[in-house]
């Protein structure tokens, strides 16, 4: 039966019996849907594309939180923490403990040490740890994986670091090398997920620990209040840092915060890393839902094509009685099965997508994920965008359509056309192609339908450049960035300061070695000069230059650099100078424990993504400061090459050459350029990997919109098609011509979405930098410009193609008959 003839059949029942009327309109949404088949599909995927993405967002960051949450409270977490030297003993913590406002105190035994799987593999650094009790807990609880609890010299190891029970490793304490075995997997949420933290945590008893250590006292201390509030948690903290300080025990902070500073309190209900994964939930939401809003300019367009195409439907249907609400209700309906169905694919495949995302991001945190669950907050808002914004957005062509009068309606049929400026152009222009020429006129005939798709094609690919664009500055920020400001290949610190002199000749001894600076090193705090001290006051690392230095190149952001003749002078990471709330040209006090206070002037800022609590200061007032004069703890050393092999390996040498020598090398992950590089991009590989993956479901959504539209033009145009075979056009023709269409359609989106992905970026970029409390800098990726061009010129080739062939291949009869 023909389309025409289900006309007849709706008004024929209208005319009759209005009883009839929804059998009827119930048979002419299904001869829409089933004889438009790849309308039908397309208009489907894309609202079901969209709805999928915001379902997997909101579902995951629903049930990832959860977990998190979960884990987290299952630890019962301390909110205070600090550092303490000297250790302190069992008596002390009991003081603590009885402080006014403090509901729990215990003390871990913690050092960093050394460790290698076998001798033929370098040292890297672990952290051992020894609690009172492991089987009474009572805040930040180590929970037992498998196996058991340590006990005489085997060990217990943190989950997901590839070691397991029944392994053998050799630990270094700094005196003697030891061989361990470990009997147990356990978990100790508070330790950092190894993309964050890639060094081991092992377990030990308190005695196993002051045999290995020598030490017996507590060199953490975690406490806990009764009723959590941030005014209560820092006064709490204040309490026991002074009487802490009464014994003239040093206190640092000890809670990781974002940015890489470090912070003595913490938010119960907060996982250590939730800061930066809702900065990571708020990009994926907003894109999530941009991808869905695309989407609908699709919608919009194809109702609107659907619209115009049975204008001549709709007056047969007003001529004989039909009122503008029933005409109105047939098409509301027809777009209400579109989202209906789209829904159906959503939900489930969103639910699955959560539950994806879910298991990849708890897992790749080292937590235990939940089972299954369907979030019914993201299948609520689902059923909201998924249902109601397609009927919204084709209320609007469908109103424009329903009001139509039968004079208008019925004098639709013919070919038409209306003379535009470009018609006009085109016609002087006589050197052109014919057509080329016509290819041209009729990519923009119509206009509406051309800015619609436009904006999604754009919009597309402005998501897919500032997806490339924020991947490519996070590297570029992590890896070049690091590479520009640090003219060295090798970086090592020793335990203890040596003369500089010394480990320069010894260094360049090497033949590896083609340049060493030794710089000077402490650690302190800093408050704006003329304040009182505080227990909050930041701390700051102070590094100590040689001026002029050939290791370091600034990244200046205001002020200067240090000059020969600068004394208590210093140039501060702009970071840090944020937090302490200090510019260029004021003085802050610097008290470096167990050395007198001293002020320096802010002569400069300076950005610098290794270390964001970064001073750097003349050395020699630094090394005065310290009472090391001419003695020095960081080395940095520029090799004669630079890929990553010949750093590893001169890295190597040096610490036996070091070691040799009677120098104490300190294990690090961080000890070259590209080692730092590997582990800065290594700490944000989630982010990339789920902008990847937006960027490929955006590369969809515009492969979806551009062969919609194309799909329309091709569909309207079918009788035009039948006229220019008639007259002698060839199948090729007709395939250049609408194939041409589709690429100029495409090539202009992406000319557009150029210089809009550029302020995009930025803003996203901005975003992040605020959320992980750490600048990033921007880069343009020209690479992303050019994936998209390929992306946009392979869709529009291969969506034209199709519905282009399908018209050439029609006869000249069938294409004059079509309407």
């Amino acid at each position: 039966m023909s389309e025409r003839s289900i006309i007849c059949v709706i008004t024929q029942s209208l005319l009759e019996d209005d009883s009839m009327l929804l059998g009827a309109i119930r048979y002419k949404i299904w001869f829409d849907l089933w004889e438009n088949k790849g309308r039908t599909l397309r208009v489907v995927a894309i609202i079901a594309i969209g709805a999928f993405a915001v379902g997997t967002v909101l579902g995951g960051k629903e049930f990832i939180l959860k977990d998190m949450g979960r884990n987290w409270q299952a630890s019962n977490p301390a909110t205070i923490g600090l550092f303490v030297d000297p250790p302190v003993d069992d008596l002390m913590i009991d003081t603590l403990e009885n402080l006014r406002g403090i509901d729990t105190v215990i003390g871990w035994q913690q050092k960093t040490i050394k460790w290698r799987p076998d001798a033929d593999t370098p040292w890297e650094p672990a952290f051992l740890v020894a609690l009172d009790d492991y089987q009474d807990q009572s805040i930040r609880k180590v929970i037992l994986d498998s196996g058991d609890w340590p006990d005489r010299k085997l060990m217990g190891v943190q989950r997901g670091r590839d070691l397991g029970i029944g392994d053998q490793v050799e630990i270094d304490t700094g005196d003697k090398t030891y061989s361990i075995e470990f009997n147990g997997v356990l978990y100790n949420a508070a330790h950092p997920p190894p993309f964050v933290v890639p060094d081991p945590m092992f377990f030990t008893t308190r005695e196993r620990f002051a045999q290995l250590t020598g030490e017996k006292n507590y060199g953490l201390v975690l406490a806990t209040i009764p009723n959590y509030s941030q005014e209560q948690v820092l006064a709490a903290a204040d309490l026991i840092q002074h009487e802490l300080e009464k014994q003239d025990v040093e206190v640092r902070a000890a809670i990781p915060a974002p940015g890489g500073f470090v912070t003595r309190t913490s938010h119960p209900d907060r996982f250590i890393a939730q800061d930066a994964l809702d900065g990571v939930f708020l990009i994926l939401t907003i894109m999530s839902v941009a991808t869905f809003i695309l989407g609908l300019f699709l919608v919009y367009n194809t109702i609107n094509a659907v619209i115009s195409q049975q204008i001549n439907q709709i007056g047969i249907m007003k001529a004989i009685g039909a009122s503008y609400g029933e005409i109105i209700l047939v098409y509301m309906c027809i777009v209400f099965v579109y989202a209906l169905l789209a829904l159906l694919v959503a939900v489930p495949l969103g639910a699955l997508g959560a539950h994806g995302l879910r298991l990849g991001m708890i897992g790749r945190i080292q937590m235990t994920p939940g089972p299954f669950e369907i979030s019914t907050t993201a299948v609520t808002v689902q059923v909201v965008i998924a249902l109601l914004s397609p009927l919204v957005i084709a209320l609007i062509p469908i109103i424009s359509g329903a009001r139509i009068t039968v004079r208008e309606a019925v004098s639709t049929y013919g070919l038409g056309g209306v003379s535009g400026l470009l018609d006009k152009a085109l016609a002087k222009l006589q050197f052109l192609p014919r057509i080329l020429a016509l290819t041209l006129s009729n990519t923009f005939r119509n206009k509406k339908r051309v800015a619609f798709t436009q904006i999604t094609l754009v919009g597309a690919g402005v998501i897919f450049m500032v997806v490339v664009s924020t991947r490519v500055s996070l590297i570029y920020t992590f890896s070049d960035i690091l590479f520009s400001i640090f003219n060295v290949n090798v970086m090592l610190d020793l335990q203890d300061a040596e003369r500089i002199e010394e480990i320069e000749t010894i260094s360049l001894s090497l033949p590896e070695v083609e340049a060493v600076e030794v710089w000077g090193t402490a650690r302190g705090k800093a408050r704006i000069m003329g304040q009182p001290e505080a227990n909050d006051d930041n701390e700051i690392n102070l590094r100590g230059l040689p001026v002029p230095t050939e290791a370091y190149r600034p990244q200046m952001r205001a002020g200067r650099w240090l000059q020969p003749d600068d004394t208590y002078a210093m140039v501060l990471n702009q970071a840090v100078a944020d937090e302490i709330g200090v510019e260029v040209g004021d003085w802050i006090t610097v008290d470096i424990p167990t050395k007198r206070e001293s002020n320096w002037e802010i002569v400069g800022l300076v950005f610098e993504p290794l270390d964001q609590e970064s001073a750097l200061v003349p050395r020699p007032t630094l090394l005065r400061e310290i009472r090391q004069v001419g003695r020095g703890t960081a080395i940095k050393v520029k090799t004669k090459h630079n890929d990553a092999a010949s750093e590893f390996n001169t890295a190597i040498a040096l610490r036996e050459l070091y070691e040799d020598n009677g120098y104490d090398v300190i294990a690090s992950r961080m000890d070259t350029t590209h080692r730092v590089t590997e582990l800065r991009v290594g700490q944000i590989s989630i982010l990339m990997a789920l902008l990847s993956g937006m960027a490929i479901m955006i590369a969809v959504v515009g492969a979806v919109a551009l062969s919609g539209t194309l799909s329309i033009n091709v569909l309207e145009r079918t009788r035009e098609i039948g006229v220019m075979r008639a007259i002698g056009a060839s199948s090729t023709a007709i395939l250049v011509q609408f194939i041409g269409e589709g690429l100029i359609l495409g090539w202009l989106s992406w000319l557009i979405a150029i210089p809009l992905s550029i302020p995009a970026g930025q803003l996203v970029i901005g975003t992040l930098s605020q959320l992980l409390n750490t600048e990033l800098i921007y880069r343009f990726s020209e690479t992303g410009v050019w994936y998209w061009f390929g992306v946009v010129t392979i869709l529009a080739a291969v969506a034209s193609w199709f519905p282009a062939n399908k018209a050439a291949q029609t006869s000249v009869r069938e294409s004059l008959m079509y309407s």
